[in-house]
């Protein structure tokens, strides 16, 4: 029972700090005339996706050698 109520509240609480990660709206730009979304400075908006996606295939491919050790294991003690 406790470990379940552990289980929620840390759950209630990521949910809750969370919310302030959401990404927010470009800002709009200072000369109005330029149009586009440009951060004020000139520098594009957003956040590159290329490393993230990276590590996560190499994390996936990662875990799936490990499951496919963990079944051999299994298979060569059976």
């Amino acid at each position: 029972m406790k470990k379940l109520k552990a289980s929620i509240i840390l759950l209630a609480l990521g949910l809750i700090f969370s919310i302030g990660m959401m990404a927010q709206p470009p800002r709009p730009p200072l000369d109005l005339n330029s149009g586009g979304n440009q951060a004020p400075g000139g520098g594009p908006t957003g956040a590159p996706v290329e490393p993230g996606t990276g590590i996560l295939l190499i994390l996936a491919a990662a875990y799936g050698l490990y499951k496919m050790q963990e079944l051999r294991k299994k298979s060569a003690n059976a």
